[in-house]
């Protein structure tokens, strides 16, 4: 069996590293990068920064000696800069940790997979001078889905739609 992966994004203008969950599906349904990449990643003229994406072993990215052996490798082969140029973030992990605690830590979530949540490509201009409806997928990711109280919320939605005994 194959060890599982994940992605590294790197910025080179934000010099940021961000992680990511794997995904080896058509680029045009990975709705997780495009909206990190439209939210964190685009100027407000619509210019995409530069940067790398890059596949690891999970297990290996998150042992703190081989994670600093990357980053130093990384850092040598592209810009040359110290590693300490580049702060690792743990991309929308870190933005659905700061929206549970903006909401004081609660096991009930009163916005939980809200449209504010939904994490969608940047096409909404296109569409429209298209003529085609607004976005809508059935493999929608949400902010949620990275949240700390995910099971617990999700837990309280699916007894409500009686999945649960």
């Amino acid at each position: 069996m194959a060890a599982e992966q994940i992605r590294i994004l790197r910025c080179d203008q934000c010099h940021t590293l961000e992680e990511l969950p794997d995904f080896e599906g058509n680029p045009r349904d990975d709705h997780i990068l495009a909206a990190l990449i439209r939210q964190k990643h685009t100027e407000e003229s619509g210019t995409t920064h530069i940067g790398q994406l890059m596949r690891v072993e999970k297990d290996k990215w998150h042992t703190p000696s081989v994670r600093k052996e990357i980053l130093r490798q990384l850092s040598v082969q592209t810009t040359g800069f110290d590693p300490e140029v580049y702060k690792a973030d743990a991309g929308f992990r870190d933005d659905a940790l700061t929206c549970w605690k903006n909401h004081l830590r609660v096991r009930e979530c009163g916005d939980y997979k809200s449209p504010e949540k939904r994490l969608t490509p940047n096409t909404a201009k296109e569409r429209k001078e298209a003529g085609l409806p607004k976005y809508h997928s059935d493999k929608d990711v949400f902010l949620c889905d990275f949240c700390p109280a995910k099971s617990v919320v999700q837990e309280k939605v699916f007894k409500q739609r009686g999945l649960y005994n």
